[in-house]
């Protein structure tokens, strides 16, 4: 998919105008003094854009020193064009911006459409060079010019790129939100740009899992391609998502036909990419192919292109091979996987190569993984939250700047005409006022006293519990380990064992009576409870807690949430003996979901139906109208899926 962008938004940021055919030249010492002391010489030459980006861009320096000395602006003004796009034909995304910044000084400030042309020519290298925020910025800069000129494909175009860079940040409402707007300026006059915004749109719905609506705006996109390579970009992006939806043949059979094409013969990468995909697609269908050639082939050709995002896939789909086959493999690729995508900042990779380390790695370095997923995970958050928050900020201000200054011309006799109304309303408030505080204080001592006597009551039942709690539980233990020590010569080890338990008794009524915090507060209350439950023997990992929006709940429906999963962590500590839990939260359209599973003994049917705090987990999630069902067996570990609506 990256190299459908990169290809199409390169061909739609530049329209230069190349001359008519110029020898190649491959060394640059070759030319006579005449070529090298000739504007002209090096003008054409530049122009040539088949040239490589380093001998375009030696002609556009000659050309520039030779301009500056004869003080020609037009000139130079072209030059410093062509090189920002021998840079970008090079990648040094720096210099092109640089560069730009250069041109940018120079444009006059009554040429609106030069400024909106060069905005857009930043936001593009910005893009490249993943600086999101102010390609996201230039974008929109150069869309207000275009909207006062009612230029409406370029107004499509720039919405197109903003949708692409809002979906890459995670802001997919915002994404989907600025989609539908740019449809209403793209039609057939531009093709291309509206497939492109079809299949920007489809990747959005693929990362909010929406793969249906993803499988629409694909099919959306391949009905107008006109670009064989665009098309061939498009089918490999629905394939993934019919293997998603685990339609595997319909993938492999996909994936099959795009090898056919001789066109990938000149494009390796997109060859690695489809070869990768098709072999992952077959092993997911059946486990015991082997399709290890297929998966070495495409890390062959990744590593001979330098395509290290790539490589990353390979790592990724090597590492699940080889799970079952042999872990130490396993764990090797995921190790690269991790160390690839750490050199290429891309923290969502990261966090998937974890994930395999922490499965695989029975070592001490499983800790060390876990610390590095919750740093990298929370810098993500907050990294999201500063971008959206940047976002905020441009879109407001650039509202801000679109509006008239205030309107404060107000004619004096409609002043006078609102300060005596004002007056007339102040009398009969101050009258309605009276009566309606003297009903208040009277209706607030009746709530007062009622809260008390509820409160009383509730204070009495929890203390009740509590204290049954403690004489059936805790005491019970106390005494035992007190006869042990008394009338047995029970060993240390053991005492502190019996110690132990009785002190994760009192922590657990501890948790079952404190109080919940609700609101804006209960992810981040949740998520102490939770990872409270690590230690050296059991890691916890929380995925997409924050992803959910858990303080939009009813608090009633927080309490529970925070019960059932109190109780499953519990049932876990006293009896799974557990290595590894896993707590995964999803929300696709106001339906919640909660996975919970872990690596433990597991329970027969026999000793499930028999557990009573998994009976009043079932009772919590009735309260709300949810649902939840458990999956466990002997050494199978367990796992309950919860499931209700906001």
């Amino acid at each position: 998919m990256k190299d459908l962008k990169i290809a199409f938004l390169f061909f739609c940021a530049f329209n230069l105008t190349q001359a008519s055919s110029f020898r190649s030249y491959i060394d640059f010492r070759s030319y006579t003094k005449i070529e090298k002391d000739s504007l002209v010489f090096h003008l054409e030459n530049m122009k040539n854009t088949s040239l490589s980006g380093d001998l375009g861009l030696r002609h556009a320096n000659e050309a520039l020193k030779l301009a500056k000395k004869e003080k020609l602006v037009s000139e130079i003004k072209e030059i410093l064009n062509y090189k920002i796009y021998f840079f970008g034909k090079l990648r040094k995304y720096d210099s092109a911006i640089h560069t730009s910044k250069i041109i940018l000084r120079s444009l006059h400030k009554g040429d609106s459409k030069g400024l909106a042309s060069h905005y857009s020519k930043m936001a593009y290298y910005y893009n490249m060079n993943y600086q999101k925020d102010s390609a996201y910025l230039y974008y929109r800069l150069s869309n207000e010019i275009y909207l006062k000129f009612g230029d409406t494909i370029k107004i499509g175009e720039n919405l197109t790129h903003i949708t692409m860079i809002q979906s890459d940040l995670g802001d997919y409402s915002g994404s989907d939100e600025t989609g539908i707007k740019a449809l209403k300026y793209l039609n057939e006059r531009n093709m291309q740009y509206l497939s492109f915004l079809y299949n920007s749109l489809a990747i959005t719905s693929k990362k909010q899992h929406d793969f249906k609506d993803a499988i629409y705006w694909y099919n959306k996109a391949l009905s107008i391609s006109t670009n064989k390579l665009d098309s061939i970009s498009i089918l490999n992006n629905k394939s993934i998502v019919l293997r998603y939806l685990e339609q595997y043949d319909e993938s492999i059979s996909l994936l099959t036909e795009l090898l056919k094409d001789p066109i990938l013969e000149i494009k390796p990468r997109t060859k690695a990419k489809i070869l990768d995909n098709k072999a992952y697609a077959i092993w997911l269908n059946n486990n015991n192919s082997n399709v290890f050639p297929e998966f070495l082939l495409a890390k062959k050709i990744r590593l001979e292109e330098k395509d290290s995002m790539g490589l990353i896939s390979s790592y990724a789909h090597l590492s699940d091979y080889y799970r079952s086959k042999n872990k130490e493999t396993s764990l090797s690729y995921a190790s690269e996987m991790y160390k690839l995508a750490s050199n290429q900042k891309s923290p969502q990779d990261q966090l998937e190569a974890l994930l395999k380390l922490i499965n695989l790695d029975n070592t001490l370095r499983a800790k060390e993984y876990y610390t590095s997923y919750i740093r990298i995970s929370d810098s993500l958050i907050e990294s999201e939250k500063q971008t959206k928050n940047k976002f905020a900020k441009i879109k407001y201000d650039s509202k801000k700047n679109r509006e008239e200054n205030l309107r404060l011309k107000v004619i004096s006799s409609e002043k006078e005409l609102e300060l005596e109304k004002a007056k007339n309303r102040n009398i009969i408030g101050a009258v309605s006022s009276g009566t309606f505080f003297l009903c208040l204080i009277g209706f607030g001592f009746y709530r007062k006293q009622k809260f008390i006597l509820e409160k009383r009551a509730e204070v009495y039942k929890t203390e009740t519990r509590i204290a049954k709690k403690i004489h059936d539980e805790v005491a019970n233990n106390v005494v035992n380990i007190m006869n042990k020590i008394q009338y047995t010569e029970e060993p240390k080890e053991n005492l502190l064992d019996d110690l132990e338990e009785v002190y994760f008794l009192t922590r657990d009524i501890s948790h079952q009576n404190k109080t919940v915090e609700t609101g804006n507060k209960f992810e981040n209350f949740l998520k102490a409870l939770l990872t409270s439950f690590n230690t050296s023997t059991t890691t916890v990992i929380l995925k997409d807690i924050h992803k959910i929006e858990l303080k939009l709940l009813a608090s009633d429906k927080q309490i529970e949430i925070y019960r059932i999963l109190h109780e499953l962590m519990v049932n876990m500590q006293k009896h799974s003996k557990a290595t590894l839990v896993a707590v995964s939260f999803k929300n696709n359209k106001n339906q919640y979901s909660i996975n919970y599973s872990d690596n433990g003994v597991g329970l027969t049917l026999k000793e499930l139906s028999l557990k009573n705090g998994l009976k009043n987990v079932e009772t919590r999630i009735k309260s709300i109208n949810g649902v939840i069902t458990f999956e466990t067996s002997v050494n199978n570990g367990f796992k309950a899926f919860i499931s209700f609506k906001r």
